[in-house]
């Protein structure tokens, strides 16, 4: 999917644009989103709701419980980690690993 410009809006206040967002964290029922610029913003939605709305304008996969990760930013992938553009290294659950392995093969 062909990632989008134009912000992706998750209520009245809150808007996101999928392109610049490396990453999305979950805190319990809320989502800190890491954008490329280095900045995060504290959301009171869950994780799930988040990555539901930016996977229909982006390439987000969900690596575990804890991280979704937008995939037009990963520079390198291996069997343990994930390694962003950014230099963040990021562990993939044993569950997605497997999907991963499918996913990059």
């Amino acid at each position: 999917m062909k990632p989008t410009k134009q912000p992706v809006y998750l209520g009245p206040r809150t808007s996101l644009t999928p392109s610049e967002v490396t990453h999305l964290e979950a805190e319990i029922n809320y989502t800190r989103v890491y954008s490329q610029e280095g900045k995060t913003q504290l959301l009171s939605y869950t994780m799930k709701n988040v990555h539901a709305l930016l996977n229909k304008h982006g390439n987000f996969i969900r690596i575990s419980h804890k991280h979704v990760v937008n995939m037009d930013f990963v520079k390198e992938t291996s069997k343990e980690q994930l390694l962003l553009k950014n230099g963040l290294r990021l562990c993939p659950s044993r569950r997605k690993r497997k999907q991963l392995e499918y996913l990059f093969s």
